[in-house]
């Protein structure tokens, strides 16, 4: 039997963040920001339809002259993904990891008798690593190509930057050492600043650095009780990077 032979339900989050198709973008993502979530569920009459995700806002934003974007007037059923991945409560952990994997996406809503019930995310996914105390050492899950930014380079570079490389997050260091990081939520969050604005004013400094032998289980503790979404994998430098969508790598 697979170490994560059980079933989502035991690792779902409930209850599912809704909200309706005609929800304004700048709505939503106050309620993402407010929950700390980076998706939510989009609903028509109480029916899930799709999901909407920071990166779909990021998407649909535009640049502005003394802003560095401006989120769609759009209501979000324009803008979600329709007919999100579902699974059955009963579905093995080690197949929803799979599934990410497969379809690259970060969750999965949860049904039960035809209604959405939980998600899991890959952030369940952590947890699931931590209580099977996985031994596989950091780096052999990291993500080798690390996108950077310099502290003194411009908000409008970093923001052009996650768009182009397709990444969450980028590290922000000077000298080969990290600084901080700069994510889809710092860059929602500095939309209002002028574009030329130094990333350093606006990065995330939580960051966690582990050598590149630390067992998995020990890097996801430490994330977890920090509350961040990227591990470094530091040795005499920047090797790697991993994000909670790596994790679905050993969830088998």
């Amino acid at each position: 039997m697979s170490n994560f032979a059980t079933p989502a339900s035991e690792w779902m989050t409930t209850p599912i963040r809704m909200v309706d198709r005609t929800t304004p973008a700048v709505d939503a993502e106050r309620i993402l920001e407010q929950y700390s979530m980076s998706a939510l569920g989009v609903s028509d009459g109480g029916v899930l339809v799709g999901v909407v995700t920071r990166t779909d806002l990021l998407a649909t934003s535009s640049a502005e002259p003394g802003e560095t974007l401006r989120l769609s007037d759009d209501p979000i059923g324009d803008l979600m993904t329709a007919h999100p991945i579902t699974i059955s409560a009963d579905t093995e952990l080690s197949t929803v990891a799979k599934k990410m994997l497969d379809e690259r996406i970060h969750r999965v809503f949860v049904e039960k008798d035809g209604a959405p019930v939980g998600v899991v995310s890959t952030r369940d996914l952590v947890r699931a690593v931590v209580e099977k105390r996985v031994r596989t050492p950091v780096v052999e899950i990291a993500t080798k190509s690390v996108v950077r930014v310099s502290p003194d380079d411009p908000l409008a570079l970093a923001v052009d930057r996650l768009e182009v490389s397709n990444k969450h997050g980028l590290v922000v260091a000077e000298g080969g050492w990290p600084l901080g990081t700069f994510s889809q939520v710092d860059a929602l969050l500095a939309r209002a600043h002028d574009p030329r604005t130094p990333v350093e004013e606006v990065m995330n400094l939580r960051i966690l650095s582990v050598p590149p032998s630390m067992p998995l289980y020990r890097a996801a503790q430490q994330a977890l009780s920090m509350d961040v979404r990227r591990i470094l994998v530091v040795d005499n430098g920047i090797v790697g990077v991993v994000s909670t969508y790596d994790f679905a790598r050993v969830v088998r």
